[in-house]
């Protein structure tokens, strides 16, 4: 599963999904007519629940949100007949994550909290930093400045519980760094129209990645672009605009191209602006 999570950083969801669900299909078969011990089925339902977990985002990714959620459910299912309350509270963080980006987000704050109150009180500093970074997120969604600025906090004091503990962490959590949750917090100020603090984060720490990560770096220029636009920086949110566009192209990935489609409304009051309508035209 490690190959496929690094395709998926590369190519995006919607050439990753279908090879994830015939992984599920492969070992869901394998669950269901094999002999093991009750101790060997735990392992094989934590390995499908990881699988469903993963399936969940590449679905997400390549646009099928209501598929995304349904796998994110059965992962947690999966997460709690296996005993893994680690994996059943990063399942429940995806959830909620998916309701928080979704069009409906007011019950991704809950589900945040839950998988945050309900992990393990020894689980890994790594986990928590993704549990408090989407957390942040759900409640930037629903406009919760202040559960935004908590919940960073969180997830800053889990990094610095993570520096000082030299402990082995598991391939599902390999994305997670600092600069990983410097970009969240860039994230939500621009969800909550803050350009002065999401403009400085989002450009410092965007730096280290090439073009190779076409997915993320679009889509971290589309929350530059936005941002700058709010700013009423309309040259500097053209620049960011027209890399996201040509990075876009180059992915696999639904969710890019919706954020893409959200980022260019945004310049539509400015489009007597000479930058701004070869922009829209160029990108049409």
């Amino acid at each position: 599963m490690a190959d496929l999570r690094r395709l998926d950083d590369y190519t995006g969801g919607s050439s990753v999904f279908p090879l994830a669900a015939d992984e599920i299909n492969r070992l869901s078969t394998l669950a269901s007519t094999g002999s093991y011990t009750e101790a060997v089925g735990r392992g094989l339902l934590s390995t499908l629940g990881e699988l469903f977990q993963f399936a969940s985002w590449t679905a997400f990714d390549a646009g099928r949100l209501a598929q995304s959620k349904q796998l994110a459910v059965t992962a947690a299912r999966a997460a709690n007949q296996a005993g893994d309350r680690t994996l059943a509270a990063t399942a429940l963080s995806e959830l909620s994550y998916l309701t928080a980006s979704s069009s409906e987000p007011s019950e991704g704050v809950a589900m945040a909290r839950a998988s945050l109150a309900n992990a393990p009180a020894d689980v890994l500093p790594v986990v928590r930093v993704v549990l408090a970074d989407r957390l942040a997120w759900a409640c930037a969604r629903v406009g919760d400045e202040s559960g935004v600025d908590r919940a960073l906090g969180l997830s800053e004091s889990a990094h610095d519980e993570r520096d000082a503990k030299a402990v082995e962490e598991p391939d599902t959590v390999y994305w997670i760094n600092r600069d990983e949750s410097q970009i969240m917090a860039g994230r939500c100020w621009a969800e909550l129209r803050r350009p002065r603090r999401a403009v400085p984060i989002l450009e410092e720490v965007t730096a280290p990645y090439d073009d190779t990560h076409a997915r993320e770096v679009a889509l971290y220029e589309c929350w530059i672009a936005g941002s700058c636009v709010d700013a009423g920086d309309v040259d500097r949110a053209v620049h960011s605009a027209e890399r996201a566009v040509t990075l876009s192209r180059s992915t696999a990935s639904r969710r890019t191209d919706a954020q893409i489609a959200a980022m260019l409304a945004k310049f539509k009051p400015h489009k007597d602006h000479g930058a701004v309508r070869e922009l829209l035209s160029s990108a049409s």
